[in-house]
């Protein structure tokens, strides 16, 4: 991993970090999600667990999306694909980046087909971070008005009680976690 500094990394904030597993399963990686003032949306390898030497230079989601967009309907989207838009040598960033992109969802494995995928919709994750970052922008003192009407209860959670609803919930979230860690494992 190369201890270089992004020119980016001044104006990027980092809206969400997250971890997911490398294509092969060997390492975990850690990743951000960021956001340029002019709200364009940026992604870039953080920590990988394993011995593997990466970039860490963000890359614009819309550059990505180009990407996705000059590759033939008939071709599946694979790492080379991702290649060029590095600038640093490193083979192993865009198999890294292809993990992240499988983990935000938005790309899926193709059945049958090792390490190949296909674009998804970027709606669903397009929302998911319009969230994080609304929720990150809501002031403190809102917060602790809001947990004050609502006894605590700031997030849809219940204050401490576990509800039917609540325990289902968790359940059918936890059975698909796992569901989708078996289906990864399996591309």
């Amino acid at each position: 991993m190369t201890k270089q500094e992004d020119p980016l990394d001044e104006s990027i904030t980092v809206v969400k970090t997250g971890t997911c597993e490398t294509l092969s399963g060997k390492s975990k990686l850690t990743y951000h999600v960021g956001r340029d003032p002019e709200d364009a949306l940026y992604f870039r390898i953080h920590k990988n667990t394993g011995g593997g030497f990466f970039s860490r230079e963000w890359v614009a989601l819309k550059n990505i999306q180009k990407v996705f967009a000059e590759v033939p309907e008939e071709r599946p989207i694979t790492a080379i694909v991702l290649d060029g838009l590095f600038k640093g040598k490193s083979v192993n960033t865009p198999g890294f980046l292809l993990a992240v992109l499988v983990k935000e969802k938005l790309l899926m494995p193709m059945k049958g087909k090792k390490r190949s995928h296909e674009a998804v919709d970027p709606e669903e994750f397009m929302e998911k971070v319009e969230r994080l970052t609304s929720a990150e922008m809501k002031p403190k003192a809102a917060i602790r008005k809001t947990a004050r009407k609502t006894g605590g209860n700031t997030g849809g959670n219940t204050g401490g009680k576990t509800t039917a609803a609540s325990k289902k919930k968790a359940r059918i979230k936890k059975r698909s976690a796992a569901s989708r860690k078996k289906q990864s494992r399996t591309v």
